[in-house]
């Protein structure tokens, strides 16, 4: 069977039950770089060799991954059905490297001026939640009021939000560790109890997604304030978390992570104080051994 015709008669009624934005991407992906070659070819004819020379001709080795995750989909679920005996996905794949992301994070003073700056702006409790609790942008979007409760000092995860296709799309959270209750330093809890005065609905209002990052960047250029994308507050939460000598397994379930090893990845990175300070942990070894 050609892989198009299976596309269209089986994988996208597959997909239904998946999340909108989830299929958006799948779609992109598909109609971008997978369609274009593969949609006529036969798929029992497929080899190994041919999926790395195509792997091979994108410019950008994160495109390349994404698309090859969405065929690899495809393909599984051909093999699993029994419209092919031509299980390609178990052969080794050679995938694009893909250079490490590391993301533009804030340090401690800048967080500080960042807070101050917002001060009575409208959205300065979402900034709040969403550079103290570390939250997702999608989380942070769809707190609302109703779920800080200020007397525990905590703040409750419960939806996503996201902006999709041109439209607002409310899901449930990513994965069931990301569906937490977290916890906000008491700076932060005895603002919003000043903020609150009886508020209801989001911390954001009637905003969406890109609204609120339209919004927050514009305020932090005018008055030239540090600044990261509004996705980067929540690395600077894991980071700053985890250089202030919080337990990675903690600071994981703040998170919502599923694995550690994401936080590990992406936010057990050191500064050069914490390395002088474990060379000098070393080399007082290294003496006292002598």
């Amino acid at each position: 069977m050609l892989l198009g015709t299976f596309v269209d008669e089986v994988w996208w009624p597959s997909c239904g039950k998946l999340r909108e934005c989830t299929r958006v991407g799948y779609e992109s992906a598909y109609r971008c770089h997978i369609q274009p070659k593969w949609a006529g070819v036969d798929m029992e004819s497929i080899t190994a060799n041919d999926i790395e020379e195509w792997l091979g001709s994108f410019n950008q080795a994160g495109a390349a991954r994404k698309a090859w995750a969405v065929l690899r989909a495809i393909l599984r679920l051909a093999y699993r059905k029994g419209v092919t005996d031509n299980d390609v996905t178990r052969r080794e794949i050679r995938l694009p490297h893909l250079r490490r992301y590391e993301p533009r994070v804030l340090d401690a003073r800048q967080v500080r001026r960042l807070l101050k700056g917002f001060y009575g702006h409208a959205l300065e409790a979402w900034l709040l939640v969403s550079v103290c609790a570390g939250l997702r942008r999608c989380e942070s979007v769809g707190i609302e009021w109703a779920d800080l409760d200020l007397r525990r000092g905590t703040v409750t995860v419960k939806r996503s939000v996201q902006w999709v296709a041109g439209h607002e799309t409310v899901t449930d959270p990513k994965t069931d560790q990301s569906r937490r209750t977290v916890a906000l330093p008491r700076f932060a809890v005895k603002r919003l109890a000043q903020l609150r005065h009886g508020r209801t609905g989001r911390l954001v209002g009637d905003l969406n997604a890109n609204q609120v990052a339209a919004h927050y960047t514009s305020w932090c250029q005018r008055m030239k304030l540090p600044c990261v994308p509004p996705r980067n507050l929540r690395h600077t939460f894991g980071t700053l978390a985890i250089a202030a000598g919080a337990d990675i397994s903690v600071v994981a379930r703040q998170l919502g992570h599923s694995d550690i090893k994401t936080t590990a990845r992406y936010y057990l990175r050191p500064d050069l104080s914490v390395l002088r300070s474990l060379q000098r942990a070393w080399e007082r070894l290294i003496i006292g051994a002598a």
